[in-house]
């Protein structure tokens, strides 16, 4: 074939498949080339490569791909199937699910921009899967006379796998297990998977934690290294270290913290001075320990939080570093870092120190103790002490309100288990006066340092590491205002939106019965807070200027800002991170951070379900949480459990979607039923595998 004439076919053909990537071998077949011309055709991609018209993956894989309207980010996929990819930038490209290709949940992908959908958000094409988020998945093992194969568990993962020939002994249908994905190239339907464990059958005891731990891929172990330096340490570590430290073992200070904790990240302490007070946030020191690039490092690194599942927590340090000596324990000297405020009688922090220190914690209070001394409780020695920072706590909330910082008060499912991990009761969180002072406490001390951080970089262009949460895209705050709009609440949300504006959003709602679900939306609304070397200010809490220093025992990024804190401290004249390495590790603590929130939320979701199993044909008040074309979801008042009416067990009338009003219409009756609606349900099934649950509606 003449070289021109291959070369004109070749390139036609790649262009009607732009964005796929061919072998030249499947190229043959397409073009209709013979056997004896495939040597020429392997020329004529290569000429094609140099010439800039083609691009090469790997050594035989080609795809015509126009690179400016390219761009890669990590995709997010929607249990409905669609999904979005968050690009460098922060913004987000809507994906549609026909154009997912063969990616999966938190892939790095590249993709094609297609068009603007609506305000400013895009929409795209998947092209290439750059880099894989994970390779292991839980699934259910099914078998019959078709064949066997595994669905995932998890509702974004909208494909099962083949399964490879080797499989492990005992295997039965309807068990789950552990599969790792072996291939999945472009032209397959499925992807190519191997059975690596059996977890057993759906309601198995302590089977939902297991399914979450390799679901997530939780480190759970840790290196022998690791373990044995933190076996090396010892309290004698703490009395070699106490010479070059403030000692404010005589000062009086004390944790407040929840009645099961077991690791204890901050003390309080509180003076009265002329001005005000004198205010001390004294955080457990765990740089001290964990130098950076030692085995408990990179253990820690790796895992970027603790994560907390329902009735138990795996740390992000080992136990005895967790659990004992980073931990601030009532009476016994430990190394922290002290951060200590002076602050007026409006609030204002008219001096700070932060210091290397030594303390001795007085006293482990928690939260309900501390709510009794608030409250008038006598006897107790540092009832005085309470008393001033309950006074402080008002002042410094005022000042943070005024600015328009926004005080969300959504309850959380408080989850009774009995000995085999089974939920016997849910009730929902109370948000104590004590949890609102020690919140206040650790929201200014990590502010300070945020402000310390600033100065540092106007000095010395040193940089640091801030907790960052940017305003609301557009599409979102429309999206709100609508919602509201339907529900008949007024708003006057502004644009460009304003913290504040929030804020006047949860103070009328205060008194409604659909408090939570709407201070839910408006949360929703927001875009998640990350880490950043930039400093772009917190919107939701109207700050300027925010990190994170508190919690080093849970959080890597605290971690990190000690390690900083100390270089700076010391006037060192070099950072200990370049900014490329402080900015990758800001990437990473934010993606882990992601990780772990999924996880406790799935685990939660996993307890609620199987506390309702034990409830199927019982009934329930609940609120419409969201509105489809095939009925609606109903979150229940007490539980917090969500679950689905489903349109054809309303037997009523036939019930049309209208999609502007997010609302079901009755054809005959015309009744209704929209987002926010009160109802009471009867819970219909549950399956736990599926993560379903099935309501049916009663009659009022």
């Amino acid at each position: 074939m003449d070289r021109s004439m291959m070369k004109k076919k070749v390139l036609d053909i790649l262009k009607q498949h732009s964005g796929r990537w061919f072998k030249p071998r499947t190229l043959m077949k397409y073009t209709k080339i013979q056997e004896k011309d495939y040597r020429q055709l392997k020329t004529v991609l290569i000429d094609l490569n140099k010439e800039g018209k083609i691009d090469q993956k790997g050594r035989r894989q080609y795809a015509f791909r126009p690179k400016q309207q390219e761009v890669t980010g990590v995709l997010a996929i929607t249990s409905r199937g669609f999904g979005f990819v968050e690009l460098k930038d922060g913004s987000e490209v809507f994906i549609p699910a026909s154009d997912m290709q063969n990616a999966l949940h938190r892939d790095l992908v590249r993709i094609r921009i297609l068009s603007r959908k609506g305000g400013d958000r895009r929409s795209g094409k998947i092209t290439e899967v750059i880099r894989r988020h994970q390779s292991q998945f839980i699934g259910t093992y099914h078998i019959d006379k078709n064949g066997d194969w595994v669905t995932p568990t998890d509702k974004r993962a909208h494909m099962r796998f083949t399964i490879d020939r080797v499989k492990p002994k005992g295997l039965k249908d309807g068990q789950l297990v552990v599969i790792n994905l072996i291939r999945w190239d472009e032209h397959e339907a499925q992807p190519l998977g191997q059975i690596t464990d059996i977890l057993g059958f759906p309601g198995d005891p302590g089977l939902d934690k297991s399914m979450i731990i390799h679901s997530y891929d939780l480190p759970t172990k840790w290196s022998e290294k690791a373990k044995q330096q933190a076996r090396s340490f010892s309290e004698a570590d703490i009395a070699e270290a106490l010479k070059d430290r403030l000692d404010l073992r005589g000062l009086t200070c004390f944790t407040i913290d929840p009645e099961t904790a077991q690791d204890f990240d901050d003390a309080v302490s509180i003076e009265k001075i002329p001005s005000g007070w004198r205010l001390g946030v004294h955080i457990a020191d765990v740089s001290h320990y964990v130098q950076p690039g030692s085995p408990i490092d990179r253990g820690a690194k790796k895992r970027g939080t603790s994560v907390y599942l329902v009735g138990s927590v795996i740390h992000m340090l080992p136990e005895e570093l967790a659990s004992d000596l980073c931990s601030l324990k009532p009476r016994i000297d430990r190394l922290a870092m002290s951060c200590l405020m002076d602050i007026d009688k409006e609030g204002n922090v008219n001096n700070y120190s932060i210091a290397n220190s030594v303390i001795n914690s007085n006293e482990r209070f928690s939260y309900e103790s501390v709510e009794k001394i608030i409250h008038g409780e006598k006897g107790n020695p540092f009832s005085s002490s309470i008393s001033e920072m309950e006074k402080l706590r008002q002042v410094l909330f005022r000042k943070r309100k005024s600015k328009g910082s926004i005080d969300l008060e959504l309850p959380e499912p408080i989850i009774t288990l009995d000995e085999k991990g089974f939920p016997t009761e849910i009730k929902a969180s109370q948000r104590l006066k004590s949890h609102r002072l020690v919140e206040e406490f650790m929201l200014l001390a990590n502010q300070v340092v945020a402000g310390y951080f600033e100065r540092i970089f106007r000095k010395h262009s040193y940089h640091g590491l801030y907790r960052v949460h940017e305003p609301p895209s557009m599409d979102d705050v429309e999206k709100l205002r609508s919602n509201l709009g339907k529900l008949g609440i007024k708003n006057s949300i502004s644009h460009p939106v304003q913290t504040m504006d929030y804020q006047k959003l949860v103070d009328t709602v205060r008194e409604s019965p659909y408090r939570y679900f709407i201070e839910k939306m408006a949360l929703r609304s927001m875009t998640k807070a990350k880490y950043s070397i930039e400093n772009k200010g917190h919107f939701g809490l109207a700050f300027h200027t925010y990190t994170h220093f508190t919690s080093p025992i849970r959080r890597y990024p605290d971690l990190v800002v000690h390690r900083l804190l100390k270089n700076y401290l010391l006037e060192a004249t070099q950072e200990p991170y370049t900014q490329k390495s402080l900015a990758k590790i800001a990437i990473h603590c934010s993606e882990r951070e992601r990780v772990a929130v999924d996880a406790e939320r799935d685990h939660i979701k996993s307890k609620q379900l199987q506390y309702l199993s034990q409830h199927v044909g019982e009934s329930f008040d609940g609120i419409i949480s969201g509105v489809v074309n095939f009925g609606f979801f109903v979150e229940l008042a007490d539980t917090f459990v969500e679950g689905l009416v489903h349109a054809g067990s309303m037997e009523d009338d036939y019930y049309d979607y209208d999609e502007d009003n997010y609302q079901l219409v009755g054809r005959r009756k015309r009744n209704t039923y929209r987002l926010g609606d009160k109802v009471r349900i009867s819970v219909l099934s549950v399956n736990i595998s599926e993560g379903l649950a099935d309501f049916t509606l009663q009659a009022n």
